[in-house]
């Protein structure tokens, strides 16, 4: 990427107050009716981004994306993760995202609304959870399976969109089913009842000043077994679930706005920004400030071991 364009991309980013939301990329409710599913290839938008995918999220629907060719580099949230082809990636709701691609990269894309998310144990997953990546590097590469899965959904979308729904979701639930082997994620963690109770809840609330209580009447039980139940289900404390969440949240807002450190506090429950200082310091050794000043330094210049063409 040449100079001109890095500093636009940098550019971009910083004059986000909100983390862009989409249906499709660069396409709103108002401009981008997909149905139920939707599948293209990531190059079908090239006028829209022509290999850089700024930063965005998706509140209504999951990502299936399969790269076929070439390679890039990912930001997820407050990671930068280079890949090459072949790589599998499954982007839930509500993950802060965007990639910059070299030339010669493509993808299949298959694109699901929350409502079809009925059957497989990841579309009932909290709209949090870490994004699910196979790239080769700290997990295996996809299958031959998953790519043969993801071009047949690409091909019987593209023979008649209208009714390939069944087919697609069907093949959807296949090719995470196989992901969640390779990834060695099918554990009963996976598909507890209450792991996803506990994470709806703190979804919903974490940014509400709700003590242990506020969400154990909320769960039917006893503060004491609320804990025991997220230590349990999840690996750790309710409070510390909860301080994670908003630990998230900071550093997308950190890493992808101008908004500032106050109104950041503000926005996950910790409007005294003196605390919210402390409390971020204490999760990860940094000022906000600080966070944000590294965040724009790594992106702006990645490690010599990431593709060249890289994101911001």
């Amino acid at each position: 990427m040449d100079k001109k364009r890095e500093e636009l991309d940098i550019f971009e980013m910083l004059r986000n107050t909100d983390v862009p939301t989409y249906l499709t990329y660069g396409r709103t409710a108002k401009t981008d009716d997909i149905g139920s599913v939707h599948i293209e290839k990531v190059m079908d938008r090239r006028s829209l981004h022509n290999g850089h995918v700024a930063a965005h999220q998706h509140t209504q629907l999951v990502q299936l994306c399969q790269w076929t060719s070439g390679g890039g580099t990912y930001a997820i949230d407050d990671r930068i993760i280079p890949f090459t082809a072949p790589t599998f990636v499954f982007m839930p709701t509500q993950v802060v995202h965007g990639f910059d691609v070299l030339d010669g990269s493509d993808a299949i894309v298959i694109s699901l609304k929350d409502a079809e998310m009925t059957t497989s144990s990841f579309f009932r997953s909290p709209p949090y959870r870490d994004t699910l990546i196979l790239n080769g590097s700290e997990s295996p590469r996809p299958s031959p399976l998953i790519t043969t899965l993801m071009e047949a959904g690409y091909d019987r979308y593209r023979q008649n969109p209208a009714t390939a729904e069944g087919v697609v979701c069907g093949l959807a639930n296949a090719i995470l089913a196989e992901a969640a082997t390779l990834a060695r994620m099918q554990d009963s963690k996976a598909t507890r009842p209450a792991d996803h109770r506990i994470a709806d809840l703190i979804e919903m609330h974490f940014r509400d000043s709700w003590s242990v209580s506020e969400y154990a009447r909320q769960l039917g039980c006893t503060p004491y077994q609320l804990n025991a139940m997220a230590r349990t289900t999840c690996g750790h404390s309710l409070k510390r679930l909860i301080s994670d969440r908003r630990l998230l949240e900071s550093k997308r807002l950190l890493a992808f706005t101008i908004r500032p450190i106050e109104t950041i506090a503000a926005e996950i429950g910790l409007p005294d920004p003196a605390y919210f200082s402390r409390f971020f310091h204490r999760l990860t050794g940094l000022s906000p400030r600080d966070w944000r000043r590294q965040w724009l330094e790594k992106t702006a210049h990645p490690s010599t071991d990431a593709p060249p063409n890289t994101f911001l």
